[in-house]
């Protein structure tokens, strides 16, 4: 990893203070630390096994082109994301970063995005709970179950960062274990030939076209998400400002290679690729096929635990961002001071947790995966581009920033995010596009007639932090 000299050893709450805030939230997770929440939020197991399967109804056994694609484009996203997160160590993460370096409209589009993810995706990843709770208890209803996750997850993400960061580490270790289980029985019987990818077909044997490959691509970039919360919880590791971009593109790796590699070798070992295609749980199957029902019980119960990680780490991530916003001052004066607050005693966003956690919930109640996750997948790739676009933006306006962590191979990685990124929208549901449509013109519309006259008071993050941060830089 490639760090530039100049500006390596900045502490990361020297940089945050040079933004104009003050340390809030406890700073005691180390990078290791931060490094398993990430990774928690990425979750190969409930990825693979929630996610997955969306993947796989939208490109068949094309949803092998999908992953590769999507996890091309998501390595070089995550290089950008770690160069920028260094420079800009905010808990808003990626809306911070495209203020800063795009300008306040576009930014509080960003944030518009987030908060949309922020509502949308703990919920995408507790609904999927309820196939697997149904597998063991089929008189257990999906939603109630999905809404209970969420709600305990909830409570646990309001403890201290400390203690959630070494809940979900326990966790973690036996989700890892879950996946590589998931690949040796992928491994030890593989049946498909080498055509499922140069012709790759659908459950009903009919060709898989291009459009749906990168249709399916935001999906699988919406699974191997999450790295960018190595940003969020910035304000809380310890530290450096180098740590935070090595955690993105760390995390990044590590997440995307115990989902990518499993996701490969089960698809190959499924006994029958039409029923394995049609199947609501594919991936369990070929477990059950290579192990026993003994065997996929106890792999269900794995996935269960590694789904409540991944609603916990998720909530964790985005309550940092609904508190930053309120921080930032996006909304009117109440709720901007609500969602702001920190518990004085955990030292924790309080308030935004609620917020995320009971939006989710009511979330879980009402919705079906499909609907959640392709609208999600949209929000998720229309901000990556914002970033890949910031990281090509930031090296000519703000090149005399220092960057703790300075991204390999310029300008590959941003070029690659950005036209990926674009290609894939381009190929989304027309629903979704006009949804998010929509919100883009009221966010604007709520800008200027807001936000813009009240300048002075909302919104007010420093949006040119050239001089402290360059005179910072040069100090170091």
């Amino acid at each position: 990893m490639s760090q530039q000299a100049g500006g390596s050893n900045v502490g990361g709450e020297a940089l945050l203070v040079s933004l104009g805030y003050r340390q809030e939230l406890n700073r005691a997770v180390s990078m290791l630390g931060t490094i398993a929440l990430v990774v928690s939020d990425i979750t190969p197991t409930a990825s693979l096994l929630v996610i997955g399967p969306v993947v796989i109804a939208t490109a068949g056994s094309g949803a092998l082109w999908a992953y590769f694609i999507g996890c091309f484009i998501a390595v070089n996203v995550a290089l950008c994301m770690g160069e920028l997160g260094s420079m800009f160590p905010v808990a808003g993460g990626l809306y911070s970063i495209v203020t800063r370096v795009l300008g306040r409209p576009i930014g509080f589009l960003a944030l518009l995005d987030y908060i949309g993810q922020a509502i949308f995706l703990p919920a995408s990843v507790a609904i999927g709970i309820g196939v697997y709770v149904q597998a063991l208890n089929p008189d257990i209803p999906s939603n109630i179950a999905a809404a209970a996750v969420m709600v305990l997850a909830t409570i646990v993400a309001i403890l201290r960062i400390n203690l959630n960061a070494r809940v979900t580490a326990v966790f973690l270790l036996l989700e890892l274990i879950v996946v590589t289980l998931l690949a040796i029985g992928g491994l030890l019987h593989l049946q498909q030939p080498l055509s499922i990818l140069t012709s790759p077909v659908l459950a009903d044997g009919s060709a898989v076209g291009l459009g749906l490959v990168f249709t399916a691509v935001a999906v699988a970039m919406f699974s191997v998400n999450g790295y960018d919360s190595a940003i969020n919880f910035s304000e809380e590791t310890e530290g450096s400002a180098a740590h935070v971009g090595q955690a993105v593109v760390g995390a990044a790796l590590i997440g995307i290679g115990f989902e990518l590699v499993p996701f490969v070798l089960v698809v190959f070992g499924a006994p029958n690729l039409s029923a394995f295609l049609g199947s609501t749980t594919p991936l369990t199957d070929v477990a059950r096929s290579s192990f026993g029902d003994t065997f996929v019980n106890i792999l269900t119960y794995g996935a269960i635990l590694a789904i409540f990680n991944a609603a916990l780490a998720i909530t964790l991530q985005f309550a940092r961002i609904v508190w930053a916003s309120g921080r930032d001052r996006a909304w009117p004066g109440p709720i901007s001071d609500a969602l702001a607050q920190v518990h004085p005693t955990l030292r924790t966003p309080w308030v935004a947790t609620l917020f995320v956690g009971v939006t989710a919930t009511i979330l879980c109640i009402q919705s079906t995966l499909l609907a959640v996750v392709t609208f999600t997948a949209v929000l998720l790739i229309l901000l990556y581009a914002l970033i890949a676009l910031s990281a090509l933006v930031s090296r000519t306006r703000q090149a005399n920033l220092p960057r703790p962590y300075r991204m390999p191979f310029w300008p590959v990685p941003p070029i690659i995010g950005l036209v990926g990124t674009v290609i894939a929208i381009t190929q989304q549901k027309t629903l979704d596009l006009v949804i998010v449509g929509v919100i883009i013109v009221v966010g604007l519309v709520y800008y200027y007639a807001f936000l813009e006259p009240r300048k002075d008071r909302y919104w007010n993050m420093a949006t040119d932090p050239n001089t402290e941060l360059s005179r910072l830089g040069n100090a170091d």
